[in-house]
């Protein structure tokens, strides 16, 4: 192929050097004669370096262009136009507009773009990660454009002979119903973590419980667990989970606790013990998530400060500074500030003449004030260290008639309790989860007890833990 094109390169010059000279005779000698040989010349050049095609330009690199807008390389492979593709995605401190400039898209297709997406996307609320594909036409114009905000959220753009068009594209999905079980060595956490389970599922076990055990103080080593649960996978990668259906832990003194999850005759899911009874009481065991009881309610305790033996009327939890604290039932606000030795404190009026004091908080959740109105498991501040305080921590107390009493010692009274009709048919889907996933029998591991696959085509879903 390049001896060829030598060979015609070539005969190029030397023609175009022939070709000059007879020129330049006509020109000296203003004679016809020499028009019929110079045009033969000229259609045996141009047949001699292209093979009789015509009509093709020459590119800077070597290759031909011809008028249909057709590539010939060297070797003279025939290509389509190629149609152009970016991918990109949102990169902190970036509006959709400028990660979209970034990546060079024309203003004329960004503003096509978001145009389409005005009513369908919150430009305020996209996220760094979040990522878009754009392709284009032969002609510049928009093709398609997908946004992938989540594994189970992404917009299509497509043009259509009525314009563009958008649409939520279905998320194919395979379900798999597991039952986890597993024994405490150290911690409910890492009991968890040994199954390579999202820390957000451990929450989600120890929540059903929060108002029956405190799983940050009151666990022991050789406690059982046991959970049914859905688990959700896009191209086999967890993506989330599903409500846990079955909860049960199993303590080392003997007593048991079950949840199952239900609807109640106000059409809301609730967890109901094995009696149906509502597993969730009025108040939570322990306002904040995670951590350890440094401190017992006591009446007799050597301050860790100026070594003096006083009373202690609450619990100290200590938590990394900043954890998140919750109110541990239904209240009002009757105090928030500086407070002393307590730092910076939170008191909550509860119905039935309970109180709640939260101490040496590191801030206050932004709005909150005396008289603000809260709701149990609502995030009120953060654990902190102001005051008189050797470390971060949560002071909690709770009095009761005006008396200060122990927080670990006190129970409170079942939201609901099934009855009659309810109450059997309760019994009935109850003794239909546990033949299912075999509840009866323990096994250290988890066990795979159904596979079902599921196309999700719009924002309702079964996942209610979405990694």
């Amino acid at each position: 192929m390049k001896f060829i094109k030598n060979i015609r390169f070539s005969l190029l010059i030397i023609s175009t050097i022939f070709i000059g000279s007879v020129l330049i005779g006509n020109i000296k000698d203003h004679s016809d004669s020499q028009q019929p040989l110079l045009q033969t010349l000229l259609e045996k050049t141009d047949t001699l370096i292209h093979g009789g095609s015509g009509g093709l330009t020459q590119q800077e690199g070597g290759n031909f262009v011809s008028d249909d807008s057709y590539t010939v390389t060297e070797d003279t492979e025939i290509k389509e136009p190629s149609v152009p593709e970016i991918a990109g995605t949102i990169k902190r401190g970036e509006t959709f507009d400028s990660s979209l400039k970034r990546q060079n898209v024309p203003v004329q297709l960004r503003l096509t773009i978001i145009d389409a997406l005005r009513n369908k996307l919150d430009f305020k609320r996209i996220k760094p990660a979040d990522n878009y594909t754009l392709q284009m036409d032969g002609n510049g114009q928009l093709a398609s454009f997908s946004y992938e905000s989540g594994p189970l959220d992404i917009l299509t753009i497509k043009n259509s002979d009525e314009g563009y068009k958008v649409s939520k594209t279905p998320i194919e999905l395979e379900r798999k119903k597991v039952k986890i079980s597993g024994e405490i060595s150290s911690s409910l956490f890492a009991a968890f973590n040994d199954k390579n389970e999202d820390m957000r599922l451990v929450y989600a076990f120890a929540d059903i419980f929060s108002s029956r055990i405190d799983f940050n103080t009151e666990i022991q080593p050789g406690d059982r667990y046991c959970l049914v649960v859905d688990k959700f996978f896009k191209n086999h990668k967890l993506v989330g989970y599903g409500k846990i259906e079955v909860a049960q832990y199993y303590r080392s003194n003997g007593t048991t606790l079950e949840a199952y999850l239900s609807e109640s005759a106000k059409g809301k899911d609730v967890y109901f013990d094995q009696d149906g009874a509502a597993v969730g009481a009025s108040f939570l065991r322990s306002p904040v998530p995670v951590g350890k009881m440094t401190s017992k309610f006591t009446y007799q305790r050597k301050h860790p400060i100026s070594g003096k033996i006083k009373p202690h009327l609450g619990i100290d939890l200590a938590a990394p500074s900043g954890t998140p604290i919750m109110a541990v039932a239904d209240g009002r606000v009757v105090e928030i500030g500086n407070n002393g030795g307590f730092g910076k404190q939170i008191v909550i009026a509860h119905s039935g003449d309970y109180k709640t004091h939260y101490g040496h908080l590191s801030r206050f959740k932004s709005g909150l004030r005396r008289g603000s109105v809260v709701s149990k498991k609502d995030i009120i501040g953060y654990v902190g260290s102001t005051g008189i305080s050797t470390g971060p921590h949560l002071d909690y107390r709770i009095q009761h008639h005006m008396v200060f009493k122990d927080p670990f010692a006190m129970t409170f009274k079942v939201q609901i309790a099934l009855t009659g009709k309810e109450l059997k048919k309760f019994k009935e889907q109850r003794q239909a989860l546990a033949q299912m996933a075999d509840l009866d029998s323990f096994t250290p591991h988890t066990q795979t007890i159904k596979v079902s696959s599921l196309t999700i085509t719009n924002k309702e879903h079964d996942i209610s833990l979405l990694l």
